[in-house]
């Protein structure tokens, strides 16, 4: 996008002072991040140099801090379930309305990589106490775009409603690629004044509603990018991680000295243990020659008891300090003994277990609260996005929902329309295991206190409730038309043993199953093999009725309103027909049994017939 110099001049003059105010806020932050990180690659001498020798240059204790990152890291990576709900889903239009912009978010999600993101995104919230995530649009492909970003060099900037409004990030780039994608850099970076030789040149990117910018301040601040703001609001959404204040803290920012602790009581230990090894001879003055090897044979006057080591035996107080910094650091992590398989199973009950893991399982759950509303805000933003850059575009998704793929075309101005909203949910009992959370769930829905609906939307998994729930009816009605067949089919040894014909069910039956063996629906099989009945002929209504004597109408009109027929006579009699019984049947014959007044039995018959009148 073309830009005024003067006007991108003017901005620049605004952005920079913004930008060492962020720097200057964080720096406490800096310090620790970097020690953190110097821990977690293992370069212990960084923080703590009079800690190691040339002898023993490298930590001699695990890295528990890196690999509790890692394994809450892997823990959180899996993305909660997205849902998108309609203002009214009580209407098949709303909801698929609905189904379709969740649909769209899986194909940002996909798109953009996300799920394989992820754990970089935990580990970055953990280790720095901060994710930071940009929502950048691709306009090559014309997409929006999801990015996790390296925290450690962020400095997000917050309104009192916890929303992103500003960021500033330092990071460092290949000075060989940086030129490639930037040219005129290169004038820059071997001008006079500037230093040369280094690899990695320092780039600043800042991003607020009105500008975007990209500078390189080891080449005199030479401008990379700048545009204003298409969108009008900041890309980035910034979670921090909870704590007293406003200051962020990662996981580990006072354990690091635990474990450095650790490593020089581990050191202190391995000393002695050498140096009680190495310990002198005590010997009798007796003794002139010291013969050494497996068969050496010394002759001293008091035996055993006056030849051996000198005892330089380790204080019992040296494993106990050991012992208590491993708690420490176990405890400062959130971690649980029984994750790092450090639990005797043959003593402790299942309860046990699980409280050691209720630390643990509180940790995910506080931080899977921050992400789903990070997440949300992140949809949120793909979707206005994508509706205010290319809103009349058609484009096509592909995913995969609940094990089925799908492929669906949208155009934002229809199909999003303003509707923003996304629910994330990993579920209402976060942080326990799959196991309890599943059977309290069907507990609490036998017993109508839950919804299958809004049970479905609460598992931690990637499902569409709308299109599941819509499966799942299909495969109820499926079942009920193979139960019938069924049964249909059971009937047959029943219809034998009446007397009746079996042919037309076993008629049925093989045409059915001949048809299943085709892959044809099941639904369109029942309808060939049972087709509905014809419909009734209508009759023909009736004219109305003339009097063939005055040529005009009878009485009533005649017709089925009037209760006459074309003839004269009520309803469907015809003339003649009053010779025969009602409705052209035969006379009416009935019979009568009685008992006279002396007991005998009496049988009578008499025969009715009816002849009209003129």
């Amino acid at each position: 996008m073309a830009y005024d110099a003067a006007l991108a001049f003017t901005a620049m003059q605004k952005i920079l002072p913004r930008v060492e105010a962020l720097q200057s806020r964080y720096a406490q932050r800096d310090k620790r991040a970097s020690d953190v990180q110097a821990v977690r690659r293992g370069d212990f001498d960084r923080v703590a140099p009079d800690l190691f020798s040339d002898d023993w240059p490298r930590p001699i204790v695990a890295n528990t801090i890196d690999q509790t990152a890692r394994d809450i890291a892997s823990v959180l990576a899996p993305l909660p379930a997205f849902n998108c709900s309609s203002s009214s889903m009580l209407g098949d239009r709303a909801r698929r309305f609905a189904d379709k912009r969740t649909k769209i978010v899986n194909g940002y999600i996909a798109q953009s990589r996300l799920d394989a993101q992820m754990t970089f995104a935990a580990d970055q919230y953990v280790t720095y106490g901060v994710l930071g995530i940009c929502v950048e649009p691709d306009f090559q492909e014309k997409v929006p775009r999801i990015v996790v970003e390296d925290s450690a060099g962020m400095y997000p900037l917050w309104d009192r409603y916890g929303r992103t409004i500003a960021v500033a990030r330092v990071f460092y780039r290949d000075q060989l690629e940086l030129v490639a994608e930037y040219p005129h850099l290169k004038q820059k970076l071997t001008a006079p004044g500037v230093t040369q030789g280094s690899r990695l040149v320092k780039v600043i990117k800042y991003n607020d509603d009105d500008w975007c910018a990209l500078w390189c301040p080891d080449a005199q601040n030479c401008l990379l990018e700048i545009t204003p703001n298409p969108i009008g609001k900041c890309w980035y959404v910034c979670t921090r991680r909870p704590g007293l204040d406003e200051e962020v803290r990662g996981q580990f920012d006072d354990l690091i000295w635990v474990m450095l602790a650790l490593h020089r009581m581990e050191m202190l230990a391995l000393e002695g243990a050498d140096t009680a090894v190495r310990a002198p001879l005590v010997v009798t003055p007796d003794v002139g020659e010291i013969p050494v090897g497996p068969g050496a044979v010394i002759r001293a006057q008091g035996g055993v008891n006056s030849v051996g080591r000198a005892r330089l035996d380790l204080p019992p107080q040296t494993w106990q300090s050991v012992q208590f910094l491993k708690s420490e650091l176990t405890g400062g992590i959130a971690g649980s003994e029984a994750r790092n398989g450090q639990v005797d199973a043959s003593v402790i009950t299942g309860k046990g277990v699980q409280q050691l893991m209720a630390g643990f399982s509180t940790m995910i759950s506080d931080a899977q609260t921050q992400f789903k509303m990070a997440l949300e805000r992140v949809m949120e933003k793909c979707f206005e996005l994508d509706e205010m850059l290319w809103p009349n575009r058609e484009r096509e998704v592909r995913g995969n929902d609940g094990g089925v793929p799908y492929q669906i075309t949208y155009v934002p101005s229809k199909d999003i329309k303003g509707d923003h909203t996304v629910e994330a949910t990993y579920g209402m009992l976060a942080g326990l295991d799959a196991n309890r959370a599943l059977v309290y769930t069907l507990q609490a829905q036998a017993a109508g206190l839950l919804s299958k609906d809004f049970s479905r939307r609460q598992l931690p998994a990637g499902i569409n409730a709308a299109e599941e729930g819509k499966k799942i009816e299909v495969e109820a009605m499926r079942d009920s038309l193979l139960q019938a067949m069924s049964a249909t089919a059971q009937s047959i040894p029943q219809l034998i043993a009446n007397g009746q014909d079996p042919s037309s069910v076993l008629g049925v039956v093989a045409k059915v199953t001949a048809a299943l063996q085709k892959n044809k629906p099941l639904e369109e099989v029942v309808m060939e093999a049972f087709p509905p009945p014809e419909p009734p002929k209508e009759q023909a209504a009736p004219e109305q009725g003339i009097d063939p004597l005055t040529g005009q109408p009878t009485p009533g009109g005649g017709g089925e309103a009037s209760g006459f027929n074309s003839d004269g006579l009520p309803g469907q009699m015809q003339l003649g027909q009053a010779t025969e019984g009602p409705g052209g049947r035969p006379d009416l014959q009935q019979y009568f049994a009685g008992m006279s007044s002396s007991g005998q039995p009496n049988l009578g018959a008499t025969v009715s017939r009816m002849a009209p009148a003129a």
